[in-house]
């Protein structure tokens, strides 16, 4: 089926909105996820642990979620995907209410579990569109992002009155309303997303009878491997510093207001100029965007090395580098994934570079607290620009590889 010019920027409008939409909810879950695990353990020692299980479910659930979309498609995938967050939500909420980590590890992992479906709206987006604009789409999905980024951070005070209003824990509330805002995204996706995204790219669809394509044979494409290990570097280094600062400021005495100010430039960063990446991607090639995105990773990383919890300007303009290199990987690299795979193994291409990534980020944040009571915000954060050295590491290695076959 060949869509018309104006369903393809329907659809597109669609899956924004409805990522929008997820973002906020996403952003108010994890800005305090570390707060409210410090509070009930009395040490941050443990504190990424709730944000951890939720990434080890995204990890997990990315594949199966993948091949279910296959199955029935993009719509019915991410409906699941948004509900099955709102009941994580609900039980985020009532764990924060009644101090239970354990069951606030209950919550967020069926937050990750439900949030595998959102990631993977990206690439409904490179469904839609031509093979020569998959970059643009993609990165204006990703761009949705900027409206999580500004409403989500600067709802949290306002969330925590709500949940005070309604006596229980303040840091309840920021859950309350995350379940609140994915209820309205599967609503919008369930309604509007129409046709599915997969119909309009019905040869990446898997055969009747297939078998899935072995992880190792996909990492024997040059380019796929590169992509998944830029994917995988920025991911943990945006993790790594992103998923502490919180815990660096407040210990500095700050609010939780220079919190959410820190937390925003940094969304900000993640997805506000993902139009301009997109761009680049189109015009001069995935694979030099993604290294100029580890050019801002490395720079970012040094510079929060030596911000103090109290530096307020220096830690906005270092979290938000974090986050623009982070996007620079991201949004290209998520292009890079599909460039050299044909069509029916680019479902099964898209689950394992998202499974590579969302594994490692899970790691990264159950080693944040650790890193963190070890050596430091500053030891963390430079421990982030050693690891922005591998994908070129890898690149090199690849063309030597290539040169030395000649």
């Amino acid at each position: 089926m060949q869509p018309t010019p104006s369903v393809r920027r329907r659809l597109i409008a669609v899956l924004f909105g409805a990522v929008g939409l997820d973002r906020i909810g996403f952003l108010l879950a994890v800005t305090v996820a570390t707060l409210a695990a410090e509070d009930m353990l009395g040490s941050p020692l443990w504190a990424g642990l709730p944000a951890a299980v939720s990434v080890t479910g995204m990890a997990l659930a990315t594949t199966p979620m993948s091949a279910f979309m296959g199955r029935r498609g993009r719509r019915a995938g991410m409906v699941l995907g948004q509900t099955i967050v709102v009941v994580g939500a609900g039980i985020s909420a009532a764990a924060v209410n009644i101090a239970s980590f354990p069951l606030l590890i209950a919550g967020f992992l069926l937050f990750g579990i439900g949030n595998s479906a959102d990631r993977l709206a990206r690439y409904a987006a490179a469904d839609v569109a031509t093979p020569e604009r998959r970059g643009s789409a993609i990165a204006l999905v990703v761009w949705a992002g900027t409206i999580g980024s500004v409403i989500g951070p600067a709802l949290l005070e306002p969330a925590q009155r709500f949940a005070d209003s309604l006596s229980i824990a303040g840091l309840a509330g920021p859950y309350l309303f995350a379940g609140a805002a994915y209820a309205a995204a599967a609503v919008v996706i369930f309604t509007l997303l129409r046709p599915d995204p997969l119909d309009l790219a019905g040869d990446e669809r898997p055969k009747p009878g297939s078998r899935p394509v072995p992880v190792l044979e996909l990492l024997r494409i040059p380019k796929l491997l590169f992509a998944v290990v830029a994917l995988v570097v920025g991911q943990v280094v945006m993790v790594l510093i992103m998923t502490m600062t919180p815990i660096h400021i407040r210990s500095a005495g700050q609010s939780l207001g220079i919190v959410g100010l820190v937390i925003s430039a940094h969304t900000l960063g993640m997805f506000a100029l993902s139009p301009l990446t997109g761009w680049l991607a189109d015009r001069i090639g995935s694979l030099q965007v993604v290294l100029a995105g580890e050019g801002l990773l490395l720079v970012s990383a040094v510079m929060a090395s030596f911000a103090a919890g109290d530096q307020r300007t220096l830690l906005v303009a270092s979290l938000f580098l974090l986050g623009l290199g982070w996007n620079f990987g991201f949004v290209a690299g998520s292009a890079l994934v599909v460039e050299d795979v044909t069509p029916e193994v680019r479902l099964r291409a898209q689950g394992v570079a998202d499974a590579f990534v969302w594994l490692s980020g899970a790691v990264a944040t159950f080693g944040s607290g650790l890193i963190l009571a070890g050596v430091g915000y500053s030891g963390l954060s430079l421990l982030g620009a050693l690891l922005v050295l591998v994908p070129p590491a890898v690149l090199v290695a690849q063309r030597r590889a290539v040169a030395a076959s000649i």
